[in-house]
Protein backbone atom coordinates (compact mmCIF):
# COMPACT_ATOMS: atom_id res chain seq x y z
CA UNK A 1 0.00 0.00 0.00
CA UNK A 2 2.84 2.33 0.81
CA UNK A 3 5.16 1.49 -2.33
CA UNK A 4 1.40 2.39 -3.97
CA UNK A 5 1.00 5.84 -2.32
CA UNK A 6 4.87 6.60 -3.07
CA UNK A 7 4.34 5.73 -6.81
CA UNK A 8 1.03 7.81 -7.12
CA UNK A 9 2.30 10.53 -5.01
CA UNK A 10 5.71 10.54 -7.58
CA UNK A 11 3.21 10.03 -10.74
CA UNK A 12 1.02 13.48 -9.35
CA UNK A 13 4.33 15.03 -9.21
CA UNK A 14 5.41 14.77 -12.63
CA UNK A 15 1.95 15.80 -13.86
CA UNK A 16 1.74 18.83 -12.06
CA UNK A 17 5.13 19.87 -12.80
CA UNK A 18 3.92 18.91 -16.75
CA UNK A 19 1.23 21.12 -16.55
CA UNK A 20 3.40 24.32 -15.01
CA UNK A 21 5.78 23.96 -18.03
CA UNK A 22 2.97 23.28 -20.56
CA UNK A 23 1.00 26.62 -19.59
CA UNK A 24 1.98 29.58 -21.53
CA UNK A 25 1.12 32.15 -18.58
CA UNK A 26 4.03 30.59 -16.52
CA UNK A 27 6.17 31.98 -19.30
CA UNK A 28 4.71 34.72 -19.65
CA UNK A 29 4.86 35.83 -15.66
CA UNK A 30 8.43 34.97 -15.51
CA UNK A 31 9.20 37.34 -18.53
CA UNK A 32 7.01 39.91 -16.24
CA UNK A 33 9.95 39.05 -13.55
CA UNK A 34 12.50 39.28 -15.94
CA UNK A 35 10.99 42.48 -17.40
CA UNK A 36 10.50 43.51 -13.11
CA UNK A 37 14.29 42.82 -12.99
CA UNK A 38 15.34 44.56 -16.00
CA UNK A 39 13.40 47.89 -14.40
CA UNK A 40 14.46 47.75 -11.07
CA UNK A 41 18.56 47.65 -12.42
CA UNK A 42 17.30 50.57 -14.58
CA UNK A 43 15.68 52.84 -11.49
CA UNK A 44 18.91 51.67 -9.45
CA UNK A 45 21.01 53.03 -12.51
CA UNK A 46 19.26 56.44 -12.24
CA UNK A 47 19.76 56.59 -8.59
CA UNK A 48 23.08 56.33 -8.79
CA UNK A 49 24.06 58.62 -11.01
CA UNK A 50 22.17 61.02 -9.22
CA UNK A 51 24.09 59.91 -5.81
CA UNK A 52 27.40 60.70 -8.00
CA UNK A 53 26.17 64.33 -8.71
CA UNK A 54 24.82 65.15 -5.02
CA UNK A 55 27.20 67.04 -2.93
CA UNK A 56 28.74 64.99 0.25
CA UNK A 57 25.81 66.39 2.64
CA UNK A 58 23.52 65.83 -0.26
CA UNK A 59 24.67 62.01 -0.32
CA UNK A 60 23.85 61.46 3.13
CA UNK A 61 20.26 62.14 2.87
CA UNK A 62 20.66 59.08 0.66
CA UNK A 63 18.38 55.76 1.42
CA UNK A 64 19.82 52.18 1.28
CA UNK A 65 19.83 50.99 -2.60
CA UNK A 66 18.72 47.99 -1.60
CA UNK A 67 17.02 45.81 -4.96
CA UNK A 68 14.79 43.77 -3.18
CA UNK A 69 12.63 46.75 -1.89
CA UNK A 70 12.18 48.08 -6.20
CA UNK A 71 12.26 44.61 -7.27
CA UNK A 72 10.97 41.87 -5.13
CA UNK A 73 7.07 43.23 -4.70
CA UNK A 74 7.02 42.44 -9.04
CA UNK A 75 8.72 39.33 -8.56
CA UNK A 76 6.78 37.79 -5.84
CA UNK A 77 3.13 39.12 -7.71
CA UNK A 78 4.93 37.23 -10.73
CA UNK A 79 6.12 34.41 -9.66
CA UNK A 80 2.95 33.81 -6.87
CA UNK A 81 0.86 34.03 -10.20
CA UNK A 82 2.17 30.70 -11.31
CA UNK A 83 1.24 29.00 -7.88
CA UNK A 84 -2.22 30.30 -8.39
CA UNK A 85 -2.52 29.11 -11.95
CA UNK A 86 -1.75 25.53 -11.02
CA UNK A 87 -5.27 25.67 -9.60
CA UNK A 88 -7.48 27.88 -11.15
CA UNK A 89 -5.92 27.22 -14.32
CA UNK A 90 -7.53 23.84 -14.22
CA UNK A 91 -11.13 24.65 -13.13
CA UNK A 92 -10.78 27.26 -15.84
CA UNK A 93 -10.04 24.73 -18.51
CA UNK A 94 -12.66 22.19 -16.58
CA UNK A 95 -9.56 19.60 -16.52
CA UNK A 96 -9.80 19.22 -12.47
CA UNK A 97 -12.38 16.05 -13.47
CA UNK A 98 -9.73 14.22 -15.30
CA UNK A 99 -7.03 15.21 -13.26
CA UNK A 100 -9.12 13.82 -9.74
CA UNK A 101 -10.23 10.80 -11.53
CA UNK A 102 -6.13 10.43 -12.39
CA UNK A 103 -5.66 11.18 -8.41
CA UNK A 104 -8.62 10.63 -6.57
CA UNK A 105 -7.03 11.56 -3.31
CA UNK A 106 -7.68 15.00 -3.24
CA UNK A 107 -5.01 16.21 0.28
CA UNK A 108 -2.16 14.43 -2.02
CA UNK A 109 -2.81 15.88 -5.60
CA UNK A 110 -3.04 19.39 -3.23
CA UNK A 111 0.47 18.02 -1.48
CA UNK A 112 1.74 17.31 -5.34
CA UNK A 113 0.47 21.15 -6.79
CA UNK A 114 1.80 22.44 -3.26
CA UNK A 115 5.10 20.68 -4.20
CA UNK A 116 5.69 21.83 -7.65
CA UNK A 117 5.00 25.68 -6.14
CA UNK A 118 7.31 25.25 -3.20
CA UNK A 119 10.02 24.17 -6.24
CA UNK A 120 9.20 27.12 -8.57
CA UNK A 121 9.22 29.47 -6.10
CA UNK A 122 12.22 28.13 -5.02
CA UNK A 123 13.90 27.93 -8.46
CA UNK A 124 12.59 31.57 -9.63
CA UNK A 125 12.96 33.06 -6.25
CA UNK A 126 16.65 32.28 -5.84
CA UNK A 127 17.33 33.65 -9.57
CA UNK A 128 15.56 36.68 -9.73
CA UNK A 129 16.79 37.75 -5.83
CA UNK A 130 20.37 36.90 -7.45
CA UNK A 131 20.08 38.68 -10.60
CA UNK A 132 19.00 41.69 -8.57
CA UNK A 133 22.22 41.13 -6.09
CA UNK A 134 24.29 41.43 -9.27
CA UNK A 135 22.64 43.89 -10.95
CA UNK A 136 23.53 46.17 -7.34
CA UNK A 137 26.83 45.16 -6.91
CA UNK A 138 27.54 45.83 -10.56
CA UNK A 139 25.89 49.26 -10.05
CA UNK A 140 26.79 50.31 -6.27
CA UNK A 141 30.61 49.20 -7.06
CA UNK A 142 32.77 50.32 -3.82
CA UNK A 143 30.49 53.61 -3.42
CA UNK A 144 29.89 53.63 0.44
CA UNK A 145 26.69 53.84 2.85
CA UNK A 146 24.26 54.58 3.21
CA UNK A 147 23.47 54.27 -0.51
CA UNK A 148 25.06 51.01 -0.54
CA UNK A 149 23.61 48.35 1.65
CA UNK A 150 26.31 46.21 1.22
CA UNK A 151 30.09 46.86 2.36
CA UNK A 152 31.27 43.23 1.46
CA UNK A 153 29.41 41.02 -0.91
CA UNK A 154 28.95 38.28 1.82
CA UNK A 155 26.91 41.09 3.56
CA UNK A 156 24.10 40.80 1.13
CA UNK A 157 24.03 36.54 1.51
CA UNK A 158 21.33 36.54 4.36
CA UNK A 159 19.09 38.97 2.14
CA UNK A 160 19.18 37.24 -0.58
CA UNK A 161 18.40 33.57 0.94
CA UNK A 162 15.54 35.52 2.78
CA UNK A 163 13.55 37.17 -0.37
CA UNK A 164 14.52 33.81 -1.83
CA UNK A 165 12.74 31.75 0.81
CA UNK A 166 9.38 34.79 1.04
CA UNK A 167 9.03 34.44 -2.99
CA UNK A 168 8.71 30.88 -1.86
CA UNK A 169 6.24 31.33 0.89
CA UNK A 170 4.49 33.68 -1.60
CA UNK A 171 3.84 31.01 -4.55
CA UNK A 172 2.43 28.50 -1.56
CA UNK A 173 0.03 31.16 -0.30
CA UNK A 174 -1.04 32.09 -3.61
CA UNK A 175 -1.37 28.72 -4.53
CA UNK A 176 -3.99 27.93 -1.68
CA UNK A 177 -5.59 31.48 -2.05
CA UNK A 178 -5.94 29.73 -5.65
CA UNK A 179 -7.51 26.74 -4.02
CA UNK A 180 -10.15 28.88 -2.36
CA UNK A 181 -11.70 31.11 -4.17
CA UNK A 182 -11.04 28.88 -7.85
CA UNK A 183 -10.97 31.81 -9.83
CA UNK A 184 -7.95 33.05 -11.51
CA UNK A 185 -8.31 36.56 -11.30
CA UNK A 186 -9.73 36.55 -7.98
CA UNK A 187 -6.67 34.74 -6.78
CA UNK A 188 -4.19 37.62 -8.66
CA UNK A 189 -6.41 40.28 -7.27
CA UNK A 190 -5.95 38.86 -3.60
CA UNK A 191 -2.18 38.32 -4.32
CA UNK A 192 -1.94 41.93 -6.05
CA UNK A 193 -3.16 43.58 -2.87
CA UNK A 194 -0.97 41.34 -0.74
CA UNK A 195 2.05 41.90 -2.27
CA UNK A 196 1.41 45.30 -4.16
CA UNK A 197 -1.31 47.40 -2.66
CA UNK A 198 -0.84 47.14 0.87
CA UNK A 199 2.47 47.77 1.46
CA UNK A 200 1.40 50.73 -0.42
CA UNK A 201 -1.60 51.55 1.62
CA UNK A 202 0.08 51.27 4.62
CA UNK A 203 2.52 54.20 4.08
CA UNK A 204 -0.52 56.33 4.41
CA UNK A 205 -1.83 55.46 7.89
CA UNK A 206 -0.34 56.82 11.08
CA UNK A 207 3.17 55.82 11.72
CA UNK A 208 1.97 53.49 15.00
CA UNK A 209 -0.14 51.94 12.95
CA UNK A 210 1.94 51.96 9.00
CA UNK A 211 5.05 49.64 11.17
CA UNK A 212 2.61 47.57 12.62
CA UNK A 213 0.45 46.77 9.06
CA UNK A 214 4.37 46.81 7.82
CA UNK A 215 5.71 44.57 9.64
CA UNK A 216 3.53 41.80 8.65
CA UNK A 217 2.89 42.28 4.79
CA UNK A 218 5.02 39.40 2.61
CA UNK A 219 6.94 41.89 0.85
CA UNK A 220 8.48 43.35 4.32
CA UNK A 221 9.67 39.86 5.86
CA UNK A 222 12.74 39.72 3.64
CA UNK A 223 14.76 42.47 5.71
CA UNK A 224 13.21 41.04 9.07
CA UNK A 225 14.35 37.33 8.63
CA UNK A 226 17.65 38.56 7.05
CA UNK A 227 18.37 40.88 10.52
CA UNK A 228 19.42 43.66 8.27
CA UNK A 229 18.71 47.19 9.31
CA UNK A 230 15.09 47.59 9.09
CA UNK A 231 11.99 50.19 10.83
CA UNK A 232 10.32 47.19 11.27
CA UNK A 233 8.84 45.75 14.73
CA UNK A 234 9.30 42.25 14.11
CA UNK A 235 12.37 40.12 15.75
CA UNK A 236 13.70 37.71 13.39
CA UNK A 237 12.11 34.93 15.16
CA UNK A 238 8.68 36.93 14.95
CA UNK A 239 9.58 37.00 11.20
CA UNK A 240 9.76 33.66 10.91
CA UNK A 241 6.65 32.91 12.61
CA UNK A 242 4.35 34.89 10.29
CA UNK A 243 6.02 33.38 7.65
CA UNK A 244 5.27 30.28 8.69
CA UNK A 245 1.57 30.99 9.29
CA UNK A 246 1.03 32.74 6.38
CA UNK A 247 2.04 29.39 4.40
CA UNK A 248 0.38 27.63 7.49
CA UNK A 249 -3.12 29.28 6.85
CA UNK A 250 -3.53 29.46 3.02
CA UNK A 251 -2.19 26.05 2.30
CA UNK A 252 -5.00 24.77 4.94
CA UNK A 253 -7.73 26.95 3.80
CA UNK A 254 -6.50 25.43 0.37
CA UNK A 255 -6.84 21.95 1.16
CA UNK A 256 -10.09 22.37 3.54
CA UNK A 257 -11.62 24.10 0.98
CA UNK A 258 -10.82 21.46 -2.12
CA UNK A 259 -11.54 18.59 0.03
CA UNK A 260 -15.08 19.74 0.91
CA UNK A 261 -16.40 21.07 -2.28
CA UNK A 262 -17.65 19.39 -5.40
CA UNK A 263 -15.10 19.80 -8.43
Amino acid sequence: MTALLDRTWRDAVAAEWMKVRSLRSTWAFLAGGMAATALGALILFMLVGAYDAATPAERLNYETADPTVVTMPFVMFFVGAIGAMLVTSEFATRSIGPALLAVPQRRLLMGAKATVAGLVGLGCGALFALLAFADARLLLGDRPAPINPWPQWTDAIPTVLCATLVVTVTCLVAMGIGAVVRSTAAALTIVGTLVLVMPTFAHFLPTVWQLRLASVLLPNLTPQLAGSDHPYLLSQGGAAAVTAGYVLLALTAGVLRFSRRDA
